[in-house]
């Protein structure tokens, strides 16, 4: 078993993490994980603080909100932080219909009559064309930092039902089309981690572990479904599972994840992420 880091990402586990400390988004095919950035947009705001409680006490209760000298200026959050709320608010969401490519989305000014990006969302790093007290510099773009980026976001994600032969149990799983078998195994892991005794078929033909379903004529036919005025979940295809009875164990996982494809995961070969 070869076990290496999730590649791809489907659009309902991006739309899990939409929490402030667990904030995800999805813009032009990439996964970005925004909970460290967030944090540190939630911390450039150094205005004297003041709080809702009727009692000024030591502590705050439940229900108090923070407010600070932005809010007597008309802002309901200060520079960084007000941009930060308005990412917090898309967590979980794709982001995409903001760019075109790796700009901005742009629109004609109707005071210039210059084409400039339209940051409705969030301002940019560049100065706007017409002077705003509201505008502060980013130092370093969230959306062209490489370094939050976690992964892919598949374009098409398709169901897929698993069944072992041996025990007769079933799972079906949303895996992405970009898949291959190897990668699919690693989203049935938890179901069965014993399965270096086991051989997938489909359709009576062994699967090419280092293929993805479509090139190992695993078919998605819901689109034909559709035309057919069919329902979607008439038909899923179903991968059996043969135990092959060789007494074979699976290496000791280690609770590590492996960067290189090709990486087992032993202690003196998996690096820890």
């Amino acid at each position: 078993m070869i076990y290496s880091k999730q590649e791809y990402y489907t659009p309902a586990e991006v739309a899990m993490h939409n929490k402030a400390n667990d904030c995800w988004v999805s813009r032009n095919g990439k996964v970005l994980d925004l909970t460290s950035w967030l944090e540190q947009q939630m911390k450039l705001c150094r205005c004297t603080k003041s709080c809702s409680c009727a009692n000024k006490n030591w502590y705050c209760g439940s229900a108090c909100v923070e407010y600070c000298s932005c809010f007597k200026r008309g802002f309901t959050y200060c520079d960084a932080k007000r941009l930060a709320m308005t990412i917090l608010a898309y967590a979980g969401k794709d982001v995409s219909h903001w760019f075109k490519g790796e700009e901005w989305v742009k629109y004609v000014h109707p005071i210039v009559g210059s084409e400039i990006p339209y940051q409705r969302h969030g301002h940019g790093f560049r100065q706007p064309v017409v002077p705003s007290t509201r505008w502060r510099p980013i130092v370093k773009p969230w959306w062209l930092d490489e370094s939050i980026v976690v992964g892919k976001l598949t374009s098409r994600s398709r169901p897929i039902k698993i069944t072992n032969t041996l025990s007769g149990s079933s799972v079906t799983l949303e895996v992405c089309s970009e898949e291959t078998i190897y990668q699919i195994m690693m989203r049935y892991l938890p179901h069965n981690s014993h399965m270096h005794s086991y051989t997938w078929r489909h359709l009576g033909k062994t699967l090419a572990y280092n293929r993805n379903l479509e090139q190992n004529g695993v078919y998605d036919e819901r689109d034909l479904f559709n035309e057919l005025a069919l329902p979607e979940n008439i038909y899923v295809p179903n991968l059996l599972l043969y135990y092959n009875d060789d007494l074979t164990e699976d290496p000791v996982k280690e609770d590590c994840l492996c960067h290189n494809k090709e990486c087992r995961s032993m202690p003196d070969r998996c690096q820890n992420v």
